[in-house]
């Protein structure tokens, strides 16, 4: 497999980081963090009045949170070990995945089932160990487990709900939520083996996987909470479609029938993504190669871009045309918003590197003029931003974003999550979970 050391030095670079102290199998004494003031524990805040403070530090590689409907946080880690932080800040290990850490691998996604109070039902998104049955061409998994009421996950109800997802190293995917429709969804990434080069006619694609139809990698998937397959999912029943080769390298040859959960496709590493509340539309940030990072809203049944387009740049939209799914092939969906790797040019924003997908400001937390905006952040430059939404919501509003801070060297943002008090809570690098609220 090709990586490319540019893009993600920064990222790996904070993962070692966090195993180097005590190795990556110990798990540190976790603290909970004090309310947030407007110069918490991590510093200043940035020029648009938010207020950062540690909420909870001394974790382990800090991949995702989410919350209970009680307000407990649950915190996953790289290396596999589920955190639980409860109302008065005390945290514990409610249980452990078998996991390969291996590059971007590992404890990498959690959700919590709308019904949670009655189910006790988490999901999770890990790449499943050598030792306890992971393979390369079946290493990444979703499966539900309960959280007892002694706070520790029963191993025994593990369910898996998404299996057979390839990952020998990187492009790991990662990202869950529950729709508003009450479906499970899922981002998983295209497994890299990519060329280091600007798509175009000059560099044909060396992975193919997020163009065709018969595998999950660069895909959105979207299962029933139980793992069934919803009877409207764009490829359900469809016995045809554009089939991948054995390897990345192979553009799709033949027919064969379709993965039935795939939802949507066409993408290189979405890593996180969120639903709009206002209008239930899928947004998610696509990490990109060399040139652009991306803001898309998902379209159902469609080819977004990869790996014929970076950002709104490649091959011309119609290739996208040529991979079919239920009906004739059409134009690649472009990006809501994209940005430029190093300065800003054309038009186009700059300062991004590898793009972490957000949330929606809700009200009546944030104030009247951040209402509504897309927060967003970059785990490499570690920067977050702001965009102003249109209309429609169905994107954004040109020229429109506004920093809201950089956080310090070392502390890289990989995951935004609305808490039930409306603030935003991000999954920091190498261990910490912070709080952003709105600044005095």
């Amino acid at each position: 497999m090709r990586t490319h050391p540019g893009r993600l030095a920064p990222l790996l670079t904070a993962l070692l980081a966090a195993c180097l102290p005590a190795g990556c199998g110990a798990e540190p004494a976790a603290t909970a963090g004090g309310p947030p003031g407007p110069t918490g524990p991590t510093g200043p805040t940035g020029p648009t009045g938010v207020a950062i403070a540690d909420h909870v530090t001394g974790l382990g590689a800090t991949t995702d949170l989410a919350f209970l409907p009680d307000g407990r946080l649950v915190i996953v880690e790289k290396a596999g070990a589920v955190k639980l932080r409860a109302i008065d800040g005390t945290v514990t290990t409610a249980g452990s995945f078998p996991v390969d850490t291996g590059s971007e691998k590992g404890l990498l996604g959690v959700a919590v089932d709308p019904a949670f109070a009655t189910t006790g039902r988490l999901f999770f998104y890990y790449s499943r160990a050598t030792a306890a049955g992971g393979t390369d061409l079946d290493r990444h998994r979703v499966a539900s487990v309960r959280l007892g009421a002694g706070g520790t996950l029963d191993a025994a109800s593990e369910q898996v709900l998404v299996s057979g997802l390839r990952g020998p190293a990187n492009h790991d995917g990662g990202a869950l939520a529950i729709g508003p429709d009450g479906h499970l969804y899922v981002g998983v990434g295209d497994t890299g083996c990519n060329s280091g080069q600007p798509p175009g006619a000059a560099t044909p694609p060396t992975n193919y996987f997020a163009t065709c139809l018969t595998n999950g990698n660069g895909k959105i998937l979207r299962v029933a909470l139980d793992g069934s397959i919803p009877a409207d999912n764009p490829l359900a029943g469809v016995t045809a479609v554009a089939a991948c080769a054995d390897t990345c390298g192979g553009a799709p040859g033949g027919t064969a029938p379709a993965r039935q959960d795939l939802w949507a496709w066409g993408f290189r590493n979405p890593w996180r993504f969120t639903f709009d509340p206002q209008t239930g539309l899928l947004w998610v940030g696509d990490v990109g190669e060399v040139t652009y990072e991306e803001v898309t809203v998902v379209r159902k049944g469609r080819h977004h871009g990869w790996p014929w387009r970076e950002g709104a740049a490649g091959w011309p939209v119609s290739k996208c045309a040529e991979i079919a799914g239920a009906g004739p092939g059409e134009a690649c969906v472009e990006p809501a918003y994209t940005c430029r790797h190093g300065a800003a040019a054309g038009g186009v924003d700059g300062d991004c590197q590898s793009i972490t997908g957000g949330v929606f400001l809700p009200a009546p937390r944030w104030p009247a003029p951040l209402v509504g905006r897309y927060l967003f952040a970059d785990n490499a430059t570690r920067r977050l931003w702001t965009l102003d939404v249109n209309a429609a919501r169905d994107g954004v509003v040109p020229g429109s974003r506004r920093e809201v801070t950089r956080l310090p060297a070392g502390q890289a943002p990989v995951s935004l999550r609305v808490g039930p008090d409306g603030d935003v809570y991000a999954a920091i690098l190498p261990g910490k979970v912070v709080r952003i609220s709105p600044g005095p």
